[in-house]
Order: structure tokens, then C-alpha cells, then sequence
């Protein structure tokens, strides 16, 4: 009867990841898993990309290491618990940084190699240091660099209603912004 119901619950959990459905159902469906079969590598690392996008980098870590245990080869747990660490190292590193003058050479630096994600911290930080329209619109391009359209919109909708530029108006903060959000119109 367990391995039936097990059978069932992995081809369910692995249809969700498949169709990329990463909600509380499919948090349920690998912790049932578990329950009957507690060496099932692929719930543990399910559950850590369910912990990830959660920004439960914590639980995240925990499951790719118990994933590791089980397959030390495990391509997904490594390849992600290097990415992890890489990410952590970019936050330190971006931390450090306090003069907006070196905030703004490392970003453009990090656009220009290619490093968007590191770019979007730095931006993020240069915005919340010196609140300028040019590194909103500097973010928002780092944000669509990442696809990360939704977050142009946030960004959009954060000036918008909190009129948080300095010396912007409306029009001006529309006009900067209209060929980013150009993509969540279509």
C-alpha cells in the first residue's frame, strides 16, 4: 500500500516541478515523501527549491545538505550550494562597500561583465543611499538584464505613489521608465 501511495506522490511532486509549481502543495506533497521514504533525494531537493524561493536560504541549505548525503554526486545540491555561497559572498562584498562614488564603479563594472544579480545589490544600495531617478533607472535595467519584470513594476510603482526621487515629477519618472515596463505590456 506505501509504495503505491509513494509511487503516487512522486509522480505528482514531479509533475509539479516539471510545470514548475513550487507552491505549498508541492512543499506538502515532498514532506509526504519523506514520511514514507526518508533517503528520497529528489523531495529533499524539491523541498530546498521550495525553501529557495521562499528566500529560506537557511532550510534551503538544509535540504541540498541532506540531499548530499544521501548522493554526494548530486549535481543540483552542489551546483545550488555553490550558488548559495557565491550569492552570500556578493551580499558581504556589497556591504562593505560605503562611498556611493565606488557603489556606482562596482555596478557599472558588474553590468558590463555580465553580472546582473550582483549589479541589481549594488544599484538597490546606491538607490537607498542617494535617492536619484538615474539609479532607479539603473536598477530597472538591471532588473530586465535578470528578467526580472516584476520587479521593474515594483520599482515603478514605488515612485510612483511614494514620489521617493528626488526632483523627479511623474512625467519625467514615466518617460525613464517606459521602455523598461514595455515587456509587462505586451
Amino acid at each position: 500500500m506505501n509504495s503505491i501511495k509513494l509511487q503516487k506522490l512522486k509522480e505528482q511532486a514531479s509533475d509539479n516541478a516539471l510545470r514548475n509549481v513550487w507552491g505549498k502543495d508541492a512543499y506538502k506533497l515532498n514532506m509526504a515523501i519523506l514520511k514514507i521514504d526518508s533517503n528520497n533525494c529528489a523531495a529533499y531537493t524539491r523541498l530546498a527549491k521550495y525553501y529557495k524561493l521562499k528566500e529560506n536560504i537557511t532550510q534551503a541549505k538544509k535540504m541540498y545538505l541532506k540531499a548530499l548525503a544521501i548522493d554526494p554526486e548530486n549535481r543540483a545540491a552542489i551546483n545550488n550550494l555553490s550558488d548559495i555561497k557565491k550569492n552570500q559572498e556578493e551580499t558581504d562584498a556589497v556591504e562593505k562597500i560605503v562611498t556611493i562614488k565606488e557603489i556606482l564603479k562596482e555596478a557599472q563594472k558588474a553590468m558590463l561583465k555580465g553580472k546582473y544579480k550582483l549589479a541589481v545589490k549594488l544599484y538597490s544600495k546606491a538607490l537607498s543611499i542617494e535617492p536619484l531617478l538615474t539609479h532607479a533607472v539603473n536598477l530597472a535595467t538591471a532588473y530586465k538584464k535578470i528578467g526580472e519584470y516584476d520587479m521593474i513594476e515594483e520599482l515603478y510603482k514605488q515612485l510612483m505613489e511614494d514620489n521617493a526621487i528626488e526632483d523627479a515629477d511623474a512625467k519625467t519618472i514615466e518617460k525613464e521608465f517606459k521602455l523598461l515596463r514595455l515587456h509587462n505590456k505586451v
